[in-house]
């Protein structure tokens, strides 16, 4: 008799499950997150397995005996793939035949496809084995930019991309205004996606209507903004800073209390988010609350650090988040003791900075190498690698290829009666 599976809920059908997702709604939440990491490390293996296999074609040349043209023509008749997605097939498994260990964290599960595709760039049989233990901590985003880091851009791609650079306007009479149209390089673009981003992120909601404007019709905003307002100048009010009033015993966790934004009261974990990315000016005050001195605002996090972070994490470090870096997150708050060095900060967006506060959740391990989200009850542990095959998995998937392969053999056999089981169809 075989094992008998769960009963799929009138309510879970009811609610758009198909009968087979429904089995999935009646597991626990931990035991949904474990079939997710390990479906997703056999689909790795498999594929591993996969590309192996398809290096053997190649190198066979059963491709020809099929009057295929050549291995990815062969994969799209045979498999159905895009003939874009069989040129990298091909691409990462030839590259993979001279990187037996990236290769190996590609089978175990340890490396996702979307990781593995862009690593097989830049990695070397020299280094594949420091990187295959390296490589399954970063996330596909960051593996994406150390391939682009890493290809050589030839002085005449850069010389053009600097000739082609424009901008032109037209006026629109049917809308009342002009289009604006043009072209920078990459490293001028950079500084004026930058200028307009922070001008933009610094407005809130609409007054009206209590709803964020589209990031588009901020950016336009801010471009009005910044031509006709000289940002950073000595004259210029410091719109960007926020002044958040926190007693040292409150910050300490010595008292209990809050923080204040003028009159408006901010909860001991909106002070500490803060105190993440911030400059700090310390006040003295007397016991009457006046104050008696102030010292000379630091930056909480230098300028150079910043830079170095950006572009280590390239996006938010948060399980699975691929935005934007907004505030620079302490893992151990420097309230606490906290270095604030690599070691130690890490880039997160806003949601992710405010999940780790507010939220509860905490951080663990080096931000250089890998990193795992915690839930407030830790009963949830996020790791930014996947989650290997577990060894059981691998041995019934081994198993399962044995099997395949001895059916495969004996169809074979039956279709060429003492011929040895070798390649099919037979040499011409």
């Amino acid at each position: 008799m075989g094992q008998t599976m769960p009963v799929a809920t009138t309510e879970s059908v009811e609610n758009g499950l198909s009968a087979n997702a429904a089995r999935y709604a009646e597991m626990a939440p931990e035991e949904r997150l474990v079939a997710v990491q390990q479906l997703a490390a056999v689909i790795a293996a498999t594929h591993a397995e996969l590309l192996d296999v398809a290096a053997a074609v190649d190198a066979e040349g059963d491709w020809a005996d099929d009057g295929a043209t050549g291995l990815a023509p062969w994969l799209v008749g045979q498999i159905g793939l895009a003939r874009s997605n069989a040129n990298e097939w091909v691409r990462v498994a030839q590259a993979l035949q001279v990187l037996p260990s990236l290769r190996g964290a590609y089978a175990a599960g340890e490396l996702s496809w979307d990781q593995v595709r862009p690593a097989t760039k830049f990695v070397t049989p020299d280094d594949d084995r420091d990187q295959a233990g390296e490589l399954p901590g970063h996330s596909a985003a960051q593996i994406g930019f150390m391939a682009r880091q890493r290809r050589p851009v030839p002085d005449v791609e850069a010389n053009e991309a600097h000739a082609a650079r424009s901008l032109s306007w037209r006026r629109d009479h049917r809308r009342g205004g002009f289009v604006y149209r043009g072209f920078l390089p990459f490293d001028q673009a950079e500084a004026v996606n930058v200028a307009l981003d922070q001008v933009a992120d610094g407005w809130g909601p609409d007054l009206t209507s209590g709803a964020w404007s589209p990031a588009e019709v901020r950016r336009a905003d801010a471009l009005h903004e910044l031509a006709t307002r000289r940002l950073g100048s000595a004259s210029a009010p410091d719109r960007a800073t926020v002044v958040v009033h926190a007693d040292a015993s409150v910050i300490d966790g010595e008292t209990p209390g809050n923080g204040f934004i003028a009159d408006v009261a901010v909860g001991h974990s909106g002070v500490m988010r803060a105190l993440c990315d911030c400059r700090v000016e310390v006040a003295l005050h007397g016991p009457d609350g006046a104050t008696v001195g102030v010292a000379r605002a630091t930056q909480q996090i230098p300028w150079w650090l910043r830079r170095q972070v950006h572009h280590r994490d390239q996006t938010c470090r948060g399980f699975g988040c691929d935005r934007k870096i907004r505030q620079i997150h302490h893992i151990e708050h420097w309230s606490r003791g906290g270095q604030t060095n690599l070691d130690n900060v890490v880039g997160l967006c806003w949601e992710h900075h405010r999940l780790v506060h507010e939220g509860g959740w905490t951080i663990e391990g080096n931000p250089n190498r890998e990193i795992t989200f915690i839930s407030p009850d830790g009963r949830r542990r996020l790791p930014s690698r996947p989650q290997p095959v577990h060894p059981k998995v691998r041995a019934q998937l081994r198993l399962i290829a044995e099997d395949w392969g001895e059916a495969d053999r004996r169809q074979i056999r039956s279709r060429s009666p003492g011929r040895s089981p070798g390649r099919w169809p037979p040499d011409r």
